[in-house]
């Protein structure tokens, strides 16, 4: 966390409620793997599957961050935000909610005619 920190500058300053749950689901995609070492302490690594992931999109994620980088903090930090903000509330959603959120976030996504999600 104190890494991502330094690499954006403070622009970026994860904490272990955001960073777990997304290694978590990361690790449930298969695009990462964990260990536990000596020291009882958990050690994330990027799968074969992960890398796969990374390189193909490697190009867009250069692209972006060459162009504009201020922009692209600004983007990742208002997604920051609404991840928080989803996590949050998806605590207090029953499970009709639940889907119909599902399927807002699908068309929001598919409206935007992005296609660098993973999965779908």
């Amino acid at each position: 966390m104190k890494k991502i920190k330094k690499e954006t500058k403070g622009a970026i300053s994860p904490s272990p409620g955001n960073i777990y749950p997304a290694l978590r689901e990361l690790a449930s995609r298969g695009f990462v793997s964990v260990r536990v070492d000596d020291m009882g302490r958990k050690i994330y690594s990027l799968t074969e599957r992960g890398r796969e992931i990374i390189m193909e999109k490697k190009g867009f994620i250069e692209e972006m961050l060459r162009n504009n980088p201020s922009e692209v903090i600004e983007v990742l930090e208002e997604i920051h935000a609404l991840i928080v903000s989803v996590m949050s509330a998806w605590r207090n959603m029953d499970e009709a909610s639940k889907k119909a959120f599902v399927e807002d976030l699908k068309r929001l996504r598919r409206s935007l005619g992005v296609g660098i999600g993973v999965g779908g």
